[in-house]
């Protein structure tokens, strides 16, 4: 077998890899941490201090004990719609200026239960400040008749809303920022517009709902009842961004199905039958290893992110526990790491059969010296990638108008152990690279070269086989990026176009550098990424691990290659 002669990095990789990580640092990173240093958002409060921030307000605004609360959830929340509407208007300072204080996008909910009243008290607490800027309860049973404001007491509209802004300002509303004009929902509640006074927000306008409970005497002096109630901040968008934004998903919802779950199922079918095929060709002790690192990193992040989870649901207004998605999640990441088992077998298989060999084994005396230079070139390849990606989404912003949202389920304030999230890019370089390069490429190159093999009656020239493995880089490369558009980036081609060039880049890289520089790549590009985002995210601790998380691949490369050391013992020869 002819194996291929895997190259070097030379200077003219070493200065593209300069300017792709300037490029990354002008476009992506200076930008947003001016903006944050700007806005003055450097301290975040903890998961802990929200917590005691929100028993804080229980006792002080809602007459519980600390002894009367139990069972505190705190979910990091965020207006995703806003979020991206912001965004894709330019009005996050003017928002900032006018409306974060009072109306946050994004806030810590922590959820309450007490003894003496039945249900959950969900507290909105501002995640710099710890202000309270909001709060409803949600009974255990739904409420079934019970007054509020409006018609309900018997009210007129006019007495209703004037009732429900008094009763608000308890809570903190400022009555001359709201419009008196509210009117009655068929809740019961009743909702303010933001008074001419505020600074516009574009087309939208800042809300306010507020539900009063029955009960409620503005003439007491005692805690005013809130049992029922909800005083809750919001934002009006305008309908066609909504509609869009609802057409933009909908969009990513069918193409994560047919364009991605589909056909991954397929891809597991022929990587089952190209293992079994090509097993005598490699071994199917290879990629046992690796499947193992991604579902136990995989299950362990789960469990980190079990408050992302909670977040999903609360959005999407479902009931499900976070036991059953977390059940849900083990199975599938277990469903991924059999993939990428069967993928690792199957694509090594299929490139020996071809005559390549990209992937060095544990028992080859050179193996620990191979992936200390897969190391090295990762961090290189991934200084180019990431100045790519750089490229490619400046570009999109300005050409299609790219923007982004915010999802709470991926929120570092919504993991236990912040400082975990650099795990999650071993999955992803790991299953990704393993499935979509590995296996898929050789896939897709063998029956290419096949093809044209019958077409022309002989083996196909060298210069139309490397046509043909270029052409095999793309379709694995299009399943790779219809497995991202359910990322919060609109429009939902942007991230399709991103990912197609940069599998380009990535295939083209496996070929050159081997399987392992890749995955070093792959790994470096979002352990960078996680890295940045830690160092601004405002949690103490975080910026320490944020540096972590960019020399992390390289700990582990030197890692591996001690162990080899260490563990590979010379093999035992007759007469020494």
């Amino acid at each position: 077998m002819n194996e291929i002669q895997l190259s070097r990095l030379d200077r003219r990789w070493v200065w593209a890899a300069a300017v792709g990580l300037l490029l990354f640092l002008l476009i992506q990173v200076f930008p947003s941490a001016g903006s944050l240093f700007s806005s003055g958002s450097s301290n975040v409060l903890t998961r802990s201090e929200a917590e005691a921030k929100a028993i804080f307000w229980a006792e002080n605004k809602f007459g519980l004990s600390p002894k009367e609360t139990s069972d505190a959830e705190i979910t990091h929340l965020s207006d995703s719609d806003t979020v991206g509407y912001l965004s894709k208007y330019r009005l996050h300072d003017t928002y900032d200026k006018t409306w974060s204080n009072s109306a946050p996008t994004d806030v810590y909910a922590v959820s309450l239960s007490s003894s003496a009243y039945p249900g959950k008290l969900n507290l909105y607490i501002d995640m710099v400040k710890g202000r309270l800027v909001g709060w409803d309860h949600v009974p255990t049973k739904k409420r079934t008749g019970q007054a509020s404001s409006g018609e309900g007491i018997n009210e007129s509209k006019q007495s209703a809303v004037a009732r429900a802004l008094q009763y608000a300002e308890y809570w903190g509303a400022n009555p001359a920022e709201w419009n008196p004009d509210g009117y009655v929902q068929d809740d019961g509640s009743v909702r303010f517009t933001a008074a001419s006074s505020k600074a516009a927000i574009g087309k939208a306008a800042v809300k306010l709902d507020v539900r009063v409970p029955a009960s409620y005497n503005a003439l007491s002096s005692a805690f005013p009842p809130w049992q029922s109630g909800f005083v809750r901040y919001g934002v009006d968008l305008p309908t066609d961004f909504l509609h869009d934004l609802k057409t933009q998903q909908t969009w990513s919802s069918k193409l994560s199905v047919f364009g991605f779950l589909l056909p991954s199922i397929l891809f597991f079918i022929l990587a089952i039958i190209y293992a079994g095929t090509y097993g005598d060709r490699t071994s199917f002790v290879r990629g046992i290893f690796l499947a193992s690192v991604f579902f136990v990193l995989y299950a362990g992040i789960t469990f980190n992110m079990i408050p992302g989870l909670r977040a999903g649901n609360w959005e999407n207004g479902s009931s499900t526990g976070e036991q059953a998605t977390i059940i849900v999640s083990l199975i599938t990441y277990f469903v991924m790491a059999v993939m990428t088992y069967f993928s690792a077998v199957g694509g090594d298989g299929l490139w020996k059969s071809m005559g390549l060999a990209l992937w060095p084994r544990w028992q080859e005396a050179g193996y620990g010296d191979s992936v200390l230079a897969s190391m090295r070139t990762g961090y290189f390849l991934a200084f180019i990638l990431l100045g790519m990606q750089s490229v490619i989404l400046l570009a999109m912003e300005n050409i299609a108008g790219s923007f982004s949202s915010s999802d709470a389920t991926q929120s570092m304030y919504n993991m236990s152990f912040p400082w975990l999230l650099p795990l999650l890019a071993w999955c992803a370089g790991i299953s990704e690279e393993m499935q979509s390069r590995f296996f898929g490429i050789a896939l897709f190159r063998k029956w290419f070269v096949g093809i044209a093999r019958k077409l022309i009656g002989r083996e196909p020239s060298g210069r139309t086989v490397s046509a043909l493995t270029f052409v095999a880089i793309v379709p694995p490369g299009l399943l790779w990026a219809l497995g991202h558009v359910g990322y919060a980036i609109y429009p939902f081609y942007t991230r399709i176009i991103e990912l197609v060039l940069m599998s380009l880049l990535f295939g083209w890289f496996m070929l050159r550098f081997g399987i392992m520089a890749v995955i070093f790549a792959h790994v470096t590009l979002d352990a960078v990424l996680m890295g940045v985002q830690m160092m601004f995210d405002g949690l103490p601790g975080d910026f320490a691990a944020g540096i972590f998380s960019l020399a992390m691949p390289g700990l582990v490369g030197i890692l591996i290659w001690w162990l080899h050391r260490r563990l590979r013992r010379p093999a035992f020869r007759s007469g020494t």
